[in-house]
């Protein structure tokens, strides 16, 4: 069976409940015969149940797994170096919050690798990113209480509002599914948009981590305005007219290369 082929079909079963034999087959550019033999493997692995004609990811968790690893693959290599710069703003004794998005989770794995801080805070809304900040002593991390959406892992809704009042938090790093000038700083889940919305009303700098295709989109509803933002760590492919406009409303713009 062949490894990256099989990747490429557990994938494809993350994005969807099921697949058919020919759907595989066609978006993999293989016969499907050798589709049904790399299914029947997966099936023996336990990673798929065979369906009529098709397979389906076996448990839940698997498809969540794997669709987020999808979102983290993307562009992966700029979101290693914007979180990499990002980590350099965190000093010791800050509390910081992260959100889950996957450039967020870039800064969380940057961070596992800074030795010189002591005693940081880190309060993530996602299961992802408390994962991947788990294990490390100078790193405390403060879960907030909510709803976890299955699609993103992030933690969401009322109680998350809640666990907020009281708290002092120096940073926020903040993904966004699309920036502009006029549309400011958008996303797509409105339980998120709001969680945004009150974060930034109590954070004293927010810091957004953008690769430059989140330039050229815009998403469901805006959580902030680019001028509450003190800066934008993004990269070479964002457009550079558009990032003079957003210099001139007073916000730091860190290209990474």
């Amino acid at each position: 069976m062949n490894a990256v082929r099989s990747r490429r079909i557990l994938e494809a079963l993350s994005r969807k409940e099921s697949a058919s034999v020919s759907e595989l087959s066609e978006a993999l550019g293989v016969s499907e015969v050798t589709v049904r033999s790399d299914l029947n493997a997966l099936a023996a692995q336990g990673k798929v149940s065979r369906t009529h004609g098709g397979a389906r990811l076996l448990e839940e968790r698997l498809r969540q797994e794997y669709s987020f690893e999808t979102r983290k693959s993307i562009n992966s290599h700029m979101k290693q170096k914007i979180g990499e710069a990002a980590s350099g703003l965190i000093a010791p004794q800050d509390s910081v919050l992260m959100d889950s998005s996957t450039t967020v989770l870039a800064l969380a794995h940057a961070l596992r690798h800074r030795t010189d801080l002591k005693d940081v805070t880190v309060i993530p809304t996602g299961i992802w990113t408390a994962i991947e900040l788990m294990g490390k002593e100078n790193l405390s991390v403060l879960l907030p209480a909510g709803y976890v959406r299955s699609t993103s892992g992030s933690i969401a809704g009322l109680p998350t509002q809640d666990f907020f009042q009281g708290l002092n938090i120096q940073k926020a790093f903040l993904g966004a599914w699309g920036i502009s000038c006029e549309s400011g700083l958008t996303d797509t889940h409105l339980l998120e948009i709001e969680l945004k919305k009150r974060v930034i009303a109590k954070v004293r700098e927010i810091v957004v981590l953008a690769d430059g295709s989140k330039f050229y989109q815009t998403g469901l509803a805006t959580y902030a305005a680019v001028n509450q933002v003190r800066r934008i760590i993004t990269d070479r492919t964002a457009p550079a007219e558009v990032l003079r406009r957003i210099e001139k409303q007073g916000v730091d713009i860190t290209i990474v290369n």
